[in-house]
């Protein structure tokens, strides 16, 4: 975010350019009964939106919030009286969130879909730039939120499974995982029926299974998955390829990046073979390189050192050292630029609710919130939520905006 707030100012905001938003919070379905519908649920989610841009978290933080602001909702956004905490809940645990959630990523990303198909359809995405391919980062998260004692009985936390699309920046697919440890078979769910032509799927160790790379590849994409000990045949094979330095008998493709910065310095040194690719593909398909990634860190004057090994499909001609090692980085955004910011900044896990369903509709707005930041060029999260605590009307702003 920009020193100056004049930038968020905004002195002109009409209820025709917020339904923007509205139109696509408006195709999401609303589960509860026809009856004594008091408020109108896209209404009500955005104004839920707007509450925790200005930093409210909680059900009846959001219902002051609104109330204290109420003339102006009703004349912007329309809303005709003030909900109380209960009715956000309420509203919340009947509205699908993996619908909610997919709406927003339609309204986030308009355009951005069209000129990949457009490319797609007239040349080899293969032989397109690798900086242009869609690149999804996949990862779990627990909804600490949602753990809670009922009835004497504990209620585990909901464990949801995450597509962050790191081309454009927002969450492009929210999936519940049924409990600890159906991760796994969440993301081979997620992967049936889509279609992944032009994109590079990242994921951790756990996701390292034959299963999924067939997955991957039979949707036409691309997999770049970390290789740990959960696999230790190819956790072995990668780390005996890269115990000898690289020879006229070995080839291989080396790159290196340093970073320094809030108390840290660190050194990533990748060495890429595709040496192995005979050798692995009968168990990996299609599989094109191997690599492994040494990571010299010093964390307040302490020194660590780290071994990352991994696999792809991508060739040497589509995907060189140094893309590879910029793309395993920009994995971890969906978790720094994601995850933690929910937790830290929005107060995710700390909006306690013994709903999962509730629990799941307010991921999906945070995701939404963080995306429409992102997309303003917005640096600094938490000065930003101050600026809409006293100006509302610049979060409505961004709100309003088109894609």
């Amino acid at each position: 975010m920009k020193s100056s707030t004049e930038s968020f100012v905004t002195h002109d905001v009409d209820q025709v350019c917020v339904q923007s938003l509205l139109e696509a919070l408006r195709q999401v379905s609303d589960h509860r009964c026809k009856r004594g519908r008091r408020y109108e649920a896209a209404t009500v989610l955005t104004v839920m939106v707007l509450a925790k841009m200005a930093g409210e978290h909680t059900w009846s933080g959001i219902a002051q919030w609104v109330q204290l602001r109420l003339g102006w909702l009703q004349e912007t956004v329309g809303l005709s009286k003030a909900p109380c905490a209960n009715s956000y809940r309420y509203i919340c645990e009947h509205i699908d969130a993996v619908e909610l959630n997919a709406k927003v990523a339609m309204f986030l990303g308009e355009g951005k879909e069209e000129a990949v198909e457009l490319e797609c359809a007239t040349a080899d995405y293969r032989k397109a730039e690798a900086a242009e391919m869609r690149h999804l980062a996949c990862d779990g998260k627990e909804l600490r939120g949602s753990h809670r004692l009922v009835e004497g009985q504990d209620q585990a936390a909901q464990q949801v499974f995450g597509i962050y699309n790191v081309s454009a920046g927002f969450m492009e697919a929210l999936v519940p995982i049924a409990g600890k440890g159906y991760e796994p078979a969440a993301f081979r769910q997620w992967l049936t029926g889509q279609t992944l032509q032009g994109t590079l799927i990242t994921a951790d160790a756990l996701h390292t299974q034959t299963v999924v790379c067939r997955e991957i590849r039979r949707r036409d994409g691309d997999y770049l998955l970390i290789a740990k000990r959960n696999q230790p045949s190819l956790y072995k094979d990668i780390r005996f390829l890269f115990s000898q330095p690289a020879d006229y008998w070995f080839p291989e493709r080396q790159a290196q990046s340093v970073e320094k910065g809030h108390g840290r310095h660190e050194i990533r040194s990748i060495r890429v073979s595709s040496e192995l690719n005979n050798y692995l593909g009968d168990r990996w398909p299609d599989v094109q390189q191997v690599f492994q990634i040494e990571r010299h860190i010093i964390r307040r004057g302490k020194p660590t050192y780290e071994v990352v090994c991994g696999i792809t499909s991508l060739p040497k001609e589509v995907a060189s050292a140094e893309q590879l090692l910029h793309w395993v980085r920009q994995h971890w955004q969906i978790e720094n630029r994601n995850h933690w910011r929910r937790d830290t900044t929005l107060g995710e896990d700390r909006t306690q609710t013994a709903s999962q369903q509730a629990a799941l509709v307010i991921a999906a707005l945070n995701n939404a919130i963080l995306a429409l930041l992102d997309r303003a060029g917005v640096h600094n999260l938490r000065r930003a939520m101050r600026t809409f605590a006293a100006y509302p009307e610049q979060a409505l702003a961004l709100i309003r905006s088109s894609p």
